[in-house]
């Protein structure tokens, strides 16, 4: 569920759906951790909207451009949350 670009993992987040609407977070993680501490950063990046057949990605603000491109390495993951996404 991980995709290395960019200064942090890229995963796919919990969909929801909104009536025929299949809405998908990509989210940008980075996990530091230093002695017996660690400190995880959560940054939403994008939202992957899926209707029919129809697919398009929202890139939100300071989003890197390098998401578009890691999509398609996350193919699987988008795939299982439309599937487990109730409606």
């Amino acid at each position: 569920m991980r995709e290395e670009k960019g200064g942090g993992d890229l995963v796919i987040g919990g969909a929801r759906r909104v009536g025929d609407r299949c809405i998908i977070p990509v989210v940008r993680t980075l996990a530091l951790s230093r002695g017996g501490a660690a400190v995880v950063s959560l940054t939403p990046v994008a939202l992957l909207f899926s209707e029919g057949e129809d697919e398009y990605i929202a890139l939100l603000p300071g989003a890197p451009l390098t998401v578009r491109d890691a999509i398609g390495t996350l193919r699987d993951d988008i795939e299982r949350e439309k599937e487990k996404s109730p409606g």
